[in-house]
């Protein structure tokens, strides 16, 4: 509340009434005497020779003293003692911005009127100050000096900036309480999934730097990946062990944004790139839901944490760019975080830690690593079986497995690698395992089909995500084929021209199941793959009666060349949903029955009953 008003100059000295009528030791007063005074004509001589005996009377205290009584005074008041030490005439109208009073011009000594407790401190103040320094100088540091030595008995009141130093401090309190409690509330659909309560970036950075090193190795649409390396080699920890980590920027509390118009506006658009907490929340549960089914991602935890990004993340993001620089590819979309424009303070983020599953696949290519019949085999029906399990264990729709949503990590050659001439091996002739992640806009059953509840993100509200230019992408064409196949069962149905009107009478959404989008994304995996395949058929081939063992190596990648090529056809996109394929499940159904897949391939990457996916054979019927 606002400090009352108070008029006129406020002493800070410490008044004792009690002690001001007690003289000095060294100077006892005398005791008041009445007395009577006749008023008579006194010529001017004689009045000055009066005075000057008056003066007379009370000895002068020596040169520095102080009283023992003494109080300390404002500056204020010392000038007036200065103005009684050398009374002079002053015109009547103001004398020293106060107006002087008709009784007063009957003393030739001008006295200020004051009120009777700055009349009495007065008496104290005839000391003056020698010091070679300035008077105001000097002044005001005996004032310093005397507010630490006053009297025993005296009372120190609290200064006034104190006491308004402590009420800010207060109030700076309950905002900063207010404040975290509406990040809390805000963020309460994340801290719901977690033990830990919203922490310090920096200090959070400060505990992984000691022992690990971080690197940025991806991007997603809406977060960053990074990956944590340790500094030295523990006995126990191998690199499986190791985390990833991705990190979301959240859009803030409203009522955190600023109130100026302008600041807001610009506030609100920083914050269209960044993810509400409940849709993060949705990505946790579904990384939650997949992690025990085998080909995605480990899900070990996930925190919230505030503050603008440490150096190390701010290096690595630097180091990602320089490379991507190199590269001749697009650097990141995201702000760079070394600068202080980019992020507030109170900047939230969501931080979900998992496995490090390797590299994806999309660098893979990239680097030419993904040229071998043997490798694109592998990790094509690899991704493939992943899906299925997906679909049979939670009804999972993945809807944006591009190639940087599926990491592959080589693991020990002597346990996975397996004789490509062997005719009783359909799988793992190489030593990748494929891992799908990024569940950002996918969907799954959360619980048991009896007591239904969905995890799934409404795509019809961002139209954006079916506008991109695929000129230079063929992905931007993926997102809209997904769309036609799940309102129409047709890939290349002009969906965009539908009205919300129009969509609400297909009577299909987001949220209902639709597997037949896994196969367009399928479809994308291994039209990428073929592109960088070295073709068998293209090789010559060896002496089938000098060179036995290159001549049948030669002919068994033909063979799964040949049947690649068999599956493009089915996942072409103006195939699917007209040849009995509707999911991930039926193409590995198929698979089976053509013998492209062994049983104990699709059990042992599954771990589950062969009698299951005998009975689905059964009823599967193909064109």
């Amino acid at each position: 509340m606002p400090r009352q008003k108070v008029y006129g100059k406020r002493s800070r000295a410490i008044y004792d009434l009690n002690g001001a009528n007690i003289s000095s030791p060294d100077q006892p007063c005398e005791k008041p005497t009445t007395k009577t005074t006749t008023v008579k004509q006194i010529d001017v001589p004689v009045r000055a020779n009066e005075a000057r005996k008056r003066e007379k009377k009370s000895e002068r205290p020596a040169l520095g003293e102080r009283q023992n009584n003494e109080v300390v005074l404002p500056l204020e008041v010392l000038r007036y003692a200065e103005a009684d030490a050398t009374p002079k005439r002053i015109p009547r109208a103001k004398r020293n911005n106060r107006v002087v009073l008709d009784s007063d011009e009957e003393n030739e000594t001008f006295t200020p009127r004051r009120s009777p407790r700055r009349k009495q401190a007065l008496q104290h103040t005839e000391v003056k100050v020698c010091d070679s320094r300035s008077p105001k100088k000097a002044v005001k540091e005996r004032l310093v000096d005397d507010r630490g030595t006053q009297q025993c008995g005296q009372r120190n009141p609290p200064a006034r900036e104190h006491v308004a130093e402590k009420e800010k401090q207060a109030q700076d309190e309950q905002t900063q309480q207010k404040s975290a409690n509406s990040f809390d509330q805000h963020c309460s659909p994340l801290l719901d999934l977690t033990i830990h309560p919203i922490g310090c970036f920096e200090s959070w950075s400060t505990q992984l730097s000691s022992h690990f090193s971080i690197n940025k190795i991806a991007e997603a649409s809406f977060g960053e990946v990074y990956r944590l390396s340790l500094l030295e080699a523990i006995p126990d920890i191998c690199r499986s062990d190791e985390s990833v980590f991705k990190i979301i920027p959240l859009r803030a509390p409203s009522s955190t944004l600023p109130t100026d118009k302008r600041k807001r506006k610009a506030a609100l658009t920083k914050q269209e790139m960044m993810s509400k907490p409940e849709d993060v929340a949705n990505e946790v549960k579904l990384l939650q839901r997949m992690s025990a089914i085998p080909g995605f991602t480990n899900f070990r935890d996930m925190r919230v944490l505030q503050g603008r990004p440490p150096e190390a993340f701010s290096t690595a993001f630097k180091a990602w760019n320089a490379e991507q620089k190199t590269k001749k590819k697009d650097l990141s979309h995201f702000p760079d975080p070394s600068k202080k424009a980019s992020y507030s303070e109170d900047q939230l983020w969501a931080v979900i830690e998992m496995q490090d599953a390797g590299n994806d696949l999309e660098l893979m290519v990239e680097s030419g690593e993904c040229t071998s019949i043997w490798t694109v085999w592998d990790i094509f029906w690899q991704v493939v079986l992943s899906l299925a399990k997906g679909e049979e264990g939670a009804e999972f729709e993945h809807r944006d497995l591009h190639l940087g949503n599926i990491c592959v990590r080589s693991s020990p050659p002597t346990t996975t690698t397996k004789d490509p001439l062997d005719p009783a091996r359909k799988l793992g002739f190489s030593a990748q395992e494929t891992t799908i992640i990024d569940y950002t806009i996918s969907r799954c059953l959360m619980t048991s089909p009896s007591n239904p509840s969905i995890a799934y993100t409404d795509l019809s509200t961002d139209p954006a995500l079916f506008e991109g230019d695929s000129t230079d992408e063929y992905q931007y064409d993926i997102y809209r084929y997904m769309r036609g196949v799940l309102y129409g069962d047709n890939a290349f149905a002009e969906i965009h021209h539908y009205s919300p009107k129009d969509l609400a009478a297909t009577g299909r959404t987001w949220e209902q199941y639709h597997p037949q989008t896994n196969l367009v994304w399928l479809h994308l995996v291994l039209y990428k793959l073929l592109e960088q395949l070295e073709w068998p058929s293209a090789m010559k081939a060896p002496s089938k009666k000098t060179r036995k063992v290159e001549w049948r190596a030669w002919k068994r990648a033909n063979d799964l060349e040949h049947v690649l090529l068999k599956v493009q056809e089915l996942l072409d996109p103006g195939a699917i949903c007209t040849n009995e394929i509707w999911s991930a499940g039926d193409l590995v159904l198929l698979a089976l029955c053509e013998g492209w897949l062994d049983a104990q391939d699709v059990i042992g990457h599954a771990e589950g009953d062969e009698s299951a996916l005998v009975s689905q054979l059964e009823g599967l019927e193909l064109r």
